[in-house]
């Protein structure tokens, strides 16, 4: 390391230490600790593990787990490597590209600011078959303030841990207001949209329960494989139809007129169909907008699969 070869009084000193909070990960973690330096990710990174080791943990912190980084990290931070473990994933294929992972919830920020921590990104918001939030029952937003490295920018009062302020950020208020009416199910108003954000909750949260797009491999077994597959092929052929704008391209007749566009988006324009060979790249590199993945979801739950059967029938074989 580079430090090694410079003076005793100027070489990195070790981070502020930090506590990883539940199901956080550790991208977050890194980005809590870059921003208390007021420098971003990325240059946190090269300074503290400079040469190939940083450049490889840089390419996607979250599933860094297999390489000397953590080592590093835990040397640096005073956190167990063991415990840095825990937080990391090891299925890429099954997360979104690193730079798309800004999903988060408004009401889940709002409690961490409240309870006197700093507002943390958790791991399981950058699952692909994931948008909305299990705690909360509320749909995922996208956190606006994101650097060009993927570095996740957070208030200054929130990581000093003086409470929230909701006027801190923008869009903020409007993503809390919103989370919190569909929250106490004020929202959707409209029956068509009470049934697709109904369906869409139901789709996702059978396919949690299944280990489907988990990011751990310990979480999944021959039946998630299975299913995973089925949902990963139909899902890269409906996001063909995705627009560069966040919106899933639709025949007019299977598209619903959801009442709030930032929660999921069509549009009734059929797109040209372009032969592809399904793969998890082909759907993270088409489908970056969240509202535009939650219409996805919707549109795989209403799809002629009967996933209820078919992840029934999966479980039942597993059981013989």
């Amino acid at each position: 390391m580079r430090e090694l070869y410079l003076p005793k009084d100027m070489q990195w000193p070790k981070l502020a230490p930090q506590i990883l909070m539940p199901g956080e990960s550790i991208s977050s973690l890194v980005d809590r600790q870059a921003l208390l330096w007021g420098i971003n990710r990325s240059q946190l990174i090269r300074e503290i593990s400079p040469g190939i080791i940083g450049q490889v943990a840089l390419g996607d912190l979250d599933v860094s787990g297999r390489w000397m980084f953590l080592d590093i990290y835990a040397e640096k931070t005073g956190v167990s490597r063991g415990a840095l473990e825990m937080h990391c994933g090891d299925r890429r294929e099954a997360l979104l590209k690193p730079k798309d992972r800004d999903a988060y919830c408004p009401i889940c920020f709002f409690e961490d600011a409240t309870s006197a921590h700093t507002p943390y990104f958790r791991l399981d918001w950058a699952r692909i078959f994931l948008t909305y939030c299990q705690v909360h029952q509320c749909p995922l937003f996208k956190w606006s303030h994101v650097l060009p490295d993927g570095t996740r920018k957070l208030p200054h009062e929130w990581l000093m841990g003086e409470g929230i302020k909701i006027s801190a950020v923008a869009q903020f208020a409007q993503d809390l207001k919103l989370a919190r009416a569909y929250a106490y199910d004020v929202r959707p108003k409209r029956p068509i949209s009470r049934e697709a954000w109904a369906c869409v909750k139901y789709f996702e949260s059978s396919l949690f329960n299944a280990g489907v797009g988990a990011a751990k491999y310990n979480a999944m077994n021959w039946r998630s494989y299975s299913i995973e597959d089925a949902v990963m092929n139909l899902a890269v052929e409906l996001a063909k139809d995705a627009t560069k704008n966040g919106r899933l391209r639709v025949d007019e007749s299977d598209a619903i007129t959801f009442e709030d566009q930032r929660v999921m988006s069509f549009t009734f324009k059929k797109g040209p169909v372009r032969p592809a060979r399904p793969t998890w790249f082909s759907l993270t590199g088409k489908v970056r907008s969240i509202a535009c993945r939650r219409a996805l979801m919707y549109r795989l739950s209403q799809s002629k699969i009967e996933w209820r059967e078919y992840v029934y029938k999966q479980s039942s074989l597993g059981s013989v």
